[in-house]
C-alpha cells in the first residue's frame, strides 16, 4: 500500500513541470514589483462575509490573489478558522520571527483586530486543515493574545507552482526579509524535494545559479553570526554574508561573530569586508627587514662594512690587505664566539 505523500512531494511534481516550461511562463508574477508602481490604493474583492475580512487586503495580495482569480488558477472566499488548524508553510521563506515584531503586531491587533484575512490553503495530505500562505506574524500574534480564531482567505484549488510564488512574493512585499530566512527557503526547497539540484532550485526561485549556490552557502555560517544577521537584517546583504561564510572558514565562528559585529557598528562596506577576508586568506604579508650599515675605514681607506637588522642579524664584510691586521682581527672575533683557533 502506498504510504502518504508529504506536502513537499505533491508540489514536487508540478514544480518540475514548471521548470521544464518556464522560458514560456507569463512573467506577470514574476514582474508583480513593477506592477505594483503607482498603484498604492488597490482595493479588496467586496464580497467579504467576516466583519476584519470586510476591511481592505494589502496591496502585493490583492494583485497577485486578483491575477489568480482572474486567471481561473484559483477560487477565493472569506471566513474564520480556528488558529489550530493553521499549519504553517512547509516552504515560508522567513526561518526567523522577532518577538518584538509579534508583540508589537499582538499590540496592534488588540487595538484595531486584525484588519488583514491570512491568507490560506487547503492542506492537500490532512483533510480538513490548512496551509498558511501569508500572514505568519499574525497567526502568532493571535496565539499571543490567547485569542482562537483568525480571518482568513481560502484560496482553492491554488496550483503547487502558484502556491510557492505567491507565498515568496507576499513575504518579500510585506515585511523585510533577511538574507538568512531567504537561504533558508531556499534550503527547504531543497528539503522537501521540489528541487533536486541547484539547477532546479535556480529555475524555481528566479536567480542565478552562483547566487544560489552563495544562498546555500549562508545557511552552513556559524549560529553567533546568525544571531547577528537574523537581529540586524538590514545590514547583511547576501555578498557580505558570503564574505562571511568564507571569513569563518579561516577564522573560526567567535572572530566571523565579531566581524559580523563590525558590519553592523560600523557600517562596512562590502568591499571593506572583502579586504578583511582576502588579507586573511593570503596571510599577513611579512615586513620588509630593513637593515643599518656601517662603512669601516682604516687609515681613511674604506675596507668593508657592518651591517645590522631588527630581527638581530649582524653581517660583518671586510678586507684587510695587511695579513698581520686579518689575522689579528680573526683571531679576536674566534675568540669572541669561542672558536677554536686550531679548527
Amino acid at each position: 500500500m502506498a504510504g502518504k505523500k508529504s506536502f513537499g512531494s505533491a508540489l514536487s511534481g508540478g514544480a518540475k513541470a514548471e521548470i521544464a516550461k518556464r522560458a514560456k511562463l507569463d512573467n506577470r508574477f514574476d514582474n508583480v514589483t513593477e506592477a505594483l508602481e503607482g498603484r498604492p490604493n488597490l482595493l479588496a474583492p467586496p464580497v467579504k462575509p467576516s466583519p476584519a475580512a470586510a476591511t481592505a487586503v494589502a496591496a502585493p495580495e490583492v494583485f497577485y490573489v486578483e491575477q489568480i482569480v482572474a486567471a481561473g488558477k484559483a477560487s477565493r472566499h472569506y471566513t474564520r478558522l480556528p488558529i489550530a488548524v493553521l499549519d504553517d508553510n512547509p516552504l515560508n521563506s522567513r526561518t526567523f520571527y522577532s518577538e518584538e515584531k509579534v508583540r508589537a503586531r499582538a499590540t496592534s491587533i488588540a487595538a484595531e483586530t486584525q484588519l488583514t484575512p491570512a491568507l490560506v490553503t487547503p492542506n492537500p495530505t490532512h483533510p480538513g486543515r490548512y496551509i498558511l500562505i501569508d500572514g505568519h506574524y499574525r497567526k502568532r500574534a493571535i496565539r499571543h493574545l490567547n485569542q482562537a480564531d483568525m480571518d482568513v482567505c481560502i484560496l482553492e484549488n491554488l496550483t503547487k507552482v502558484d502556491f510557492y510564488r505567491l507565498a515568496r512574493t507576499l513575504n518579500a512585499e510585506r515585511e523585510e526579509e533577511s538574507v538568512l530566512d531567504v537561504a533558508f527557503g531556499y534550503q527547504k526547497l531543497l528539503d522537501e524535494g521540489l528541487a533536486k539540484t541547484d539547477e532546479e532550485l535556480a529555475a524555481i526561485v528566479g536567480e542565478s545559479r552562483p547566487k544560489v549556490n552563495k544562498m546555500l552557502a549562508v545557511v552552513a555560517l556559524p549560529k553567533p553570526v546568525q544571531d547577528v544577521i537574523a537581529q540586524n537584517p538590514s545590514a547583511f546583504g547576501i555578498s557580505i554574508a558570503y564574505e562571511l561564510t568564507l571569513y569563518a572558514k579561516k577564522v573560526g565562528e567567535d572572530k566571523a561573530a565579531a566581524l559580523a559585529e563590525r558590519v553592523v557598528a560600523e557600517e562596512l562596506p562590502f568591499n571593506k569586508v572583502e579586504a578583511i577576508r582576502k588579507a586573511v586568506e593570503q596571510g599577513a604579508k611579512p615586513t620588509k627587514a630593513m637593515s643599518r650599515q656601517h662603512k669601516i675605514r682604516q687609515g681613511g681607506a674604506e675596507v668593508g662594512t657592518l651591517k645590522e637588522w631588527d630581527s638581530g642579524r649582524i653581517v660583518l664584510d671586510i678586507k684587510l690587505d695587511d695579513p698581520s691586521k686579518r689575522d689579528s682581527h680573526l683571531a679576536a672575533l674566534k675568540r669572541q664566539f669561542g672558536l677554536d683557533e686550531a679548527a
